[in-house]
């Protein structure tokens, strides 16, 4: 029986749920921490100097880089749990015992970890967006759905919808939420609503989508890009993963905060539109761009910004960040199938153009940093768009194959 009982201060100070329970307790969890340690499974003394520490510092996790993650989530491994609080309350205190979920590591590049108990398995939602396996390189739109069903889709675009049971329907075709949930699963159904289990979306180069999420807040999800979303939002949090590059705009629950979370950044609304582009830390920067409402963005070193509309956060592969003032329409249009740009790098211009229509674009040192005005209209085929750059600049291409080449127009 898995417990807390050799648990340390510092492994109690890394767990979710005993953070959650000091600074927002409930009935449940009053009950459920009450219960451990009149048994004896948390020693009094360390729960209560735990308690402390949480207060003092409101989240201890905020202000770990990420080496420190990388080690102790190696440590958290051994001791994954399940939250079965309620469990214990509905059984009167009987000797069921649960342990929290496992903490979500922000910015920490792992081997995803997966425990399994009785045929159910709990997943820590960064670890997947870690996943090298499921990167968004494919040629079909991914769908796995919370019991790891996978569902690929040809359509140049899916539109992806969650509703508040969990079902889910996929360009008119709906998935049945029973047809997804194990025989197990039904006969736990009251314990099922206190897990959290997600869905991912992976939409690989060439490839859009559109994502409902089950509060209503609307995702769109440019070419390259993966999100990992709770089949259904648990009633204290919302929380989302994003890699890659998406548009929102959030439901408004001022009692339930919207977070977005990448692995370098936090982002928490009320109910808001933004944009969202956090790729690979090592080749581009991470930004945040503000349409409407406001936003905090916290980063990986702890730096806390508050946007306002019209602005653009800009976070540096070096941890250097910037906040200007932009015209927005410049940063979201894609989601129309437009891009326009101002005074941009060629090279940039051309990887979006490669990640957007899904071919490979390669080009001389010697133009990478020609500067370009304009906009395109990226509904249209891929080779009349990069004619349309050549008419630009002195600047001319090659096909081998799927292959195009730029060089300078001599």
């Amino acid at each position: 029986m898995n417990t807390y009982k050799k648990y340390t201060i510092e492994e109690l100070l890394l767990d979710d749920y005993f953070i959650s329970s000091t600074l927002h307790p409930t009935q449940d969890s009053k009950e459920y921490w009450d219960y451990l340690l009149q048994n004896g499974y948390v020693q009094t003394d360390d729960f209560e100097r735990a308690t402390l520490f949480v207060h003092a510092v409101q989240s201890p996790k905020e202000k770990m880089f990420r080496k420190e993650k990388e080690l102790l989530w190696e440590r958290i491994e051994i001791e994954n749990k399940k939250i079965l609080a309620n469990k214990i309350r509905r059984l009167h205190r009987v000797s069921l015992l649960a342990a929290a979920c496992i903490a979500i590591l922000l910015g920490v590049t792992i081997t995803p970890y997966f425990y399994r108990e009785k045929d159910k398995t709990s997943i820590n939602p960064m670890a997947l967006l870690e996943q090298k396996t499921i990167e968004p390189v494919g040629e079909d739109i991914c769908l796995i759905l919370s019991d790891s069903e996978k569902m690929n889709f040809k359509e140049k675009s899916a539109d992806v919808k969650n509703n508040k049971k969990g079902e889910v329907k996929v360009n008119s075709q709906t998935l049945s939420k029973e047809e997804h949930v194990n025989s197990e699963e039904k006969e736990n159904s009251q314990l099922k609503e206190e897990e959290t289990t997600y869905n991912q979306l992976i939409v690989p180069k060439g490839k859009h989508s559109t994502l409902l999420l089950s509060d209503g807040t609307k995702l769109w999800v440019n070419a390259a890009s993966h999100v990992v979303y709770p089949v259904v939002f648990d009633r204290e949090k919302r929380e989302i993963y994003v890699k890659g590059e998406v548009y929102l705009e959030v439901a408004r629950n001022e009692s339930v905060p919207f977070i977005v979370k990448t692995d370098r950044m936090e982002i928490e609304v009320l109910g808001t539109s933004f944009n969202v582009k956090s790729f690979d830390a090592i080749e581009e920067n991470s930004d945040v761009v503000l349409v409407t409402g406001s936003v905090n963005v916290r980063t990986e070193s702890g730096k806390k910004i508050e946007l306002k509309p019209n602005q653009r956060f800009s976070y540096a592969k070096d941890g250097k960040s910037t906040i200007e003032n932009v015209d927005v329409y410049d940063y979201i249009c894609w989601k129309d199938g437009l891009m326009r740009f101002k005074s941009e790098n060629l090279s940039n211009i051309l990887k979006r153009l490669s990640d957007y229509y899904g071919k490979d674009i390669c080009w001389g040192k010697e133009i990478e940093d020609l500067k370009c005005s304009g906009k395109l209209d990226l509904k249209e085929d891929m080779e009349n768009v990069l004619d349309g750059l050549t008419k630009m600049l002195p600047v001319v291409y090659s096909k081998d194959g799927e292959n195009y080449h730029f060089s300078m127009n001599n």
